[in-house]
C-alpha cells in the first residue's frame, strides 16, 4: 500500500522527502544507468500511472508517451541514473505538466553501483517549525518548512499556540514550506475558527481509493461523489469553549517555495477569509499522491487526487494568489507594519527572521 502524502513523498527511511519530488544522489556520488534495469521502471511507471493517477484520461496520454519513447529506444545511452529520472520527469511534464509527478531515485540502498565524485556536502533539511515565540508585542510567529506530522512538531505547536493564546496578531510563514499532511492544520484549526465549517474538498481517484483505502486523516469526512471519486471534506470543528484565536488577526506569508499542504493552508484561509496571505503567488502543486516504488532502485511520486476549496477549481498550475502582493523578502515587513510595528523595527525583525531556505520556484 501506497504512503498517502498531500506532498511529501515519504520514501523508505520514512524521512521527509520534498514535496515537487527529484532525481537525487548522495552527495558526492553518481548512480550508474543500468538500462535493464532502467527500462523496467520505466515500464512500470507507465502501468502504474495508467491505473492509478487522478484524472484517467491524462494518465493514458502519460502511459502512451512513455510507452511510444521506450519502444523507439529513447532511453538507451545514458550515463547515469539521475539524468535518466530527470529526463523521464521532463517528457511526462511535456504531456501535461503537473506539480508533483515525478520519476526519482529510491532515498534507500539501490541495487545500482555508484561512483565517488567530488562535491560539497548537502546541508541537513531544517526543522519542521522554527522560530515559534511572541516577535513584537502583541504578535505571535511561527514559521514551518514542513507539515510532517511529526509528534514531537505537533506537541511543540499546540503548546505554542496555548501560551501566545490572546495575542492580537500570529504571523505563519510558509515562504519555504515543501508540503506535508493535515495534522498541522487539524492543531491550528479549531482554535482560529468560530464554526464547524468545510475548509477544502478532496477527491481521490475511486480505484486507488478502493485498493489503498480512505486518506488517513481524522478530519476528513466523506461524502457523497460520482462514481469516479471518492471525495472527502477536510472539515473544522472548534474547540469549545473558543480560543482567543478567534479573534486575532492572521498573516500568512507565501512564496512561488510555498507547495502542497501549505498551498491547502493558503486556499483554506484565503477561501474562508480568515487570514490575509502576504507575498507571491504559490507553487501551484494542487494533487496529492504517494510514492510508488518501480526497481531497479527507482521510485515515482504519481498524484491520485484532487484539491480545492469548495466551489473553486483549485490551485494545479496556477497557484494561489496572494491578497497583499509583494516580493517574498519583503513580506514580513509588510504583516508587521500592518500589525502597527514602527517601519525600521519591522525592517530590523524582518532582516532577523528572514528565512535560510530558498523562496524561489523549484526548478525540476
Amino acid at each position: 500500500m501506497r504512503k498517502h502524502v498531500l506532498a511529501v513523498a515519504i520514501l523508505a527511511a520514512a524521512v521527509p522527502a520534498m514535496a515537487q519530488a527529484a532525481a537525487t544522489a548522495p552527495a558526492g556520488e553518481i548512480a550508474i544507468y543500468d538500462a535493464a534495469e532502467a527500462k523496467k521502471a520505466v515500464a512500470k511507471l507507465a502501468d502504474e500511472i495508467e491505473k492509478t493517477f487522478v484524472f484517467p484520461d491524462v494518465a493514458k496520454r502519460y502511459a502512451a508517451a512513455l510507452r511510444a519513447k521506450l519502444a523507439a529506444g529513447g532511453y538507451d545511452g545514458f550515463i547515469d541514473s539521475v539524468a535518466f529520472a530527470r529526463a523521464v520527469t521532463a517528457d511526462l511534464q511535456a504531456v501535461a505538466p503537473d506539480g508533483h509527478l515525478a520519476m526519482f531515485l529510491d532515498s534507500g540502498p539501490s541495487p545500482q553501483p555508484r561512483v565517488a565524485q567530488g562535491g560539497a556536502p548537502v546541508a541537513p533539511p531544517p526543522a519542521p517549525m522554527e522560530r515559534a515565540g511572541m516577535i513584537a508585542p502583541g504578535i505571535a510567529f511561527v514559521r514551518f518548512n514542513g507539515f510532517y506530522g511529526q509528534p514531537e512538531t505537533l506537541k511543540a505547536f499546540a503548546e505554542f499556540l496555548d501560551r501566545t493564546a490572546g495575542a492580537k496578531t500570529l504571523i505563519i510563514d510558509a515562504r519555504t514550506h515543501r508540503g506535508g499532511g493535515l495534522e498541522e492544520m487539524d492543531v491550528l484549526f479549531p482554535r482560529i475558527f468560530a464554526k464547524a465549517q468545510p475548509v477544502m474538498v478532496m477527491d481521490t481517484r475511486a480505484s486507488v481509493a478502493a485498493v489503498n483505502g480512505p486518506l488517513p486523516f481524522r478530519s476528513l469526512v466523506k461524502v457523497d461523489a460520482p462514481a469516479e471519486l471518492a471525495r472527502s471534506e477536510h472539515r473544522v470543528t472548534p474547540v469549545s469553549p473558543a480560543s482567543p484565536w478567534v479573534n486575532a488577526k492572521i498573516y500568512y506569508l507565501v512564496s512561488p517555495r510555498t507547495a502542497s499542504a501549505a498551498e491547502h493552508l493558503a486556499s483554506s484561509f484565503k477561501g474562508t477569509k480568515r487570514a490575509t496571505l502576504i507575498g507571491d503567488t504559490t507553487a501551484g502543486a494542487g494533487h496529492y499522491g504517494g510514492a510508488v516504488k518501480l526497481g531497479g532502485g527507482y521510485s515515482a511520486f504519481i498524484p491520485f487526487g484532487h484539491s480545492y476549496f469548495p466551489g473553486d477549481k483549485g490551485w494545479e498550475g496556477t497557484g494561489v494568489t496572494p491578497d497583499i502582493k509583494v516580493a517574498p523578502e519583503r513580506a514580513l515587513v509588510e504583516a508587521l507594519t500592518r500589525a502597527g510595528v514602527a517601519p525600521a523595527e519591522a525592517e530590523a525583525l524582518s532582516a532577523e527572521y528572514m528565512p535560510t531556505g530558498s523562496m524561489a520556484r523549484r526548478t525540476r
